[in-house]
């Protein structure tokens, strides 16, 4: 009997275990989601947006929990950085540098002064152009944050041998919404919402072998899907429904016409539908 448990055991460990990484990962390109998939597979606009971003505020008041930190925020605070690459990587607007305005108008005042004293640099002989202006805004905020939306789990023991699952889901939530500059009128705005999973796997033996010897192990590993990604991914998929939206209120065209039955676009256009009560 106890060389039975003791193979139980080792099997049941030796199933789940998996092996630690013996070096870190190599530097690579951020991996995207299906959604980016989709935001550059849009078919072609007939003509291009300028278009700029301020910023994305995180108004879901929600900070990481104790004992982490009591000052450090839940979601990523990079949303206007992402905003400006969905929009770059759509192919349907042509963003401009709003951000670090500062920066920018900065190093024009250099150019002009080097040109102004005649000691300016080969590469900045030329007049300096005047800076686009912005044919429509995008606006917008990260509304919501929920963690614990939904859990749950399964588990079994028997003899002490046994193993458990628990899962748990967090929600984030966006807005994003396209203003006229010449009006100020609100074009269109989405709200778009992303899942985080987390997920434990736990499996264990205790078990007393003889009078006073305890067989005791445990192996197990966690999996939490990361906040950055799914705040990127919801970006991105707001971005579609801002592109679609348009679309339908004929705020921008497609340079093919018969785009409009897109499978990109017809997929996002059925997730639009608020289902049937």
């Amino acid at each position: 009997m106890q060389r039975l448990l003791l193979i139980v055991a080792v099997c049941l460990l030796s199933g789940c275990l998996t092996a630690p990484p013996k070096e870190a990962a190599k530097p690579t390109l951020m991996p995207r989601a299906q959604s980016y998939r989709d935001l550059t597979h849009l078919p072609e606009s007939k003509g291009k947006l300028f278009v700029s971003v301020y910023n994305i505020q995180d108004e879901t008041g929600q900070f990481k929990p104790y004992p982490a930190s009591n000052f450090s925020t839940a979601v990523p605070q990079s949303a206007t950085s992402m905003l400006v690459t969905a929009l770059k990587d759509s192919r349907w607007f042509i963003p401009l540098e709003r951000q670090g305005l500062q920066n920018l108008l900065n190093e024009r005042k250099i150019i002009r002064a080097a040109q102004e004293n005649g000691t300016v640099a080969e590469n900045n002989r030329r007049p300096l152009e005047s800076l686009m202006a912005a044919n429509v805004m995008v606006e917008g905020s990260i509304i919501g944050y929920e963690s614990n939306v939904k859990s749950g789990g399964v588990g079994a023991r028997y003899f002490g041998i046994g193993g458990e699952t628990q899962y748990q889901l967090d929600q984030i939530a966006v807005n994003l919404r396209v203003v006229n500059v010449s009006t100020g009128e609100v074009l269109s705005s989405v709200n778009t919402s992303k899942t985080i999973l987390s997920y434990e796997v736990q499996a264990g033996v205790f078990r007393f072998v003889d009078y006073q010897r305890l067989l005791e192990g445990e192996i197990g590993y966690t999996t939490n899907e990361p906040v950055m990604m799914c705040l990127m991914s919801a970006i991105e998929t707001g971005v579609i429904y801002l592109v679609n939206d348009g679309i339908n209120r004929g705020l921008w065209d497609l340079q093919n016409p018969q785009d409009i039955n897109h499978p990109v676009l017809a997929k996002y256009r059925e997730m639009s539908v608020p289902p049937e009560s």
